[in-house]
């Protein structure tokens, strides 16, 4: 997979030579979820890279309008707006749909070490909006802990399993930030730019191919799927960019006030 890192690290001295898992950074799969119909789902793009040694699905995105996408920094990071399309409005990969050249790229420019994890894609021909393909408005609020999310995309099934062919779809919850920053704290910050979402019990997550994806709650898009400890590991949940945090960036760039 294209543009994913995967840091092993143990922590001796505070879990005594047991090794922690991976994380799996860049690395966004749906897991434990149920094959989706893009016309549930009619905001959800896929990120097509194209380069001599990939070419196919690197993300998934989200559709803020008739002309943009907003998607994690990882997922552009290097590439130039000639190497990548976007397919929209269909529920399989690579086939149907609709397929757009990109004419822009705009990532953070605070973006560093998952920090402020979004970027912006400008379509060269703008979506034409249907049953399929729809906007999806932003939030103005972080949810608060315990809020019912749906994340979906056409990552893999399980941590080095499968792809699916067919759109996924996993329902999951906010967990509060304070939890999620101890849970993390001897692995990564989570900053303020960083909203957690998970299942206590794990087996339920986004993982490779879903980074970029939509976190979306009462219709309207909160997350962006950043980065995971593990893949659906248990007691450690997925985090994602805020888009209630990074809103006013977003409205900056594209003019999108929805």
């Amino acid at each position: 997979m294209f543009a994913f890192t995967v840091l092993a690290v143990c922590v001796t001295a505070c879990l005594g030579a047991v090794p922690i898992p991976f994380i799996q950074d860049y690395d966004e799969r749906i897991v434990g979820g149920l094959p989706a119909n893009i016309t549930n789902f009619p905001y959800q793009v896929a990120m097509e890279l194209h380069l001599p040694f990939f070419d196919g699905l690197n993300c998934g995105g989200s559709i803020i309008s008739a002309d943009w996408v907003v998607l994690a920094a990882h997922c552009v990071k290097g590439s130039i707006p000639s190497e990548v399309t976007i397919r929209a409005g269909t529920s399989f990969v690579g086939t149907g749909g609709s397929v757009h050249s990109v004419s822009e790229i705009i990532s953070h420019p605070d973006y560093k070490d998952k920090d402020y994890d979004i970027a912006l894609i400008k379509v060269l021909e703008p979506f034409i909006f249907s049953e399929s393909i729809q906007k999806i408005p932003l939030t103005s609020q972080t949810p608060p802990a315990g809020t019912s999310v749906v994340v979906s995309g056409w990552g893999t099934l399980s941590s080095d399993g499968p792809w699916p062919s067919q759109l996924q779809q996993v329902e999951i919850n906010i967990v509060d930030f304070d939890d999620c920053t101890k849970i993390y704290e001897p692995i990564h910050v989570i900053t303020p730019r960083m909203i957690c979402a998970g299942v206590p019990e794990g087996g339920k997550d986004s993982c490779e191919g879903d980074s970029g994806g939509p976190v979306v709650s009462e219709g309207k898009l909160v997350g962006i799927v950043s980065w995971a400890y593990g893949c659906a590991a248990r007691g450690y949940p997925g985090v994602n960019a805020d888009v209630a945090v990074l809103r006013s960036w977003i409205e900056s760039h594209t003019g999108v006030l929805n």
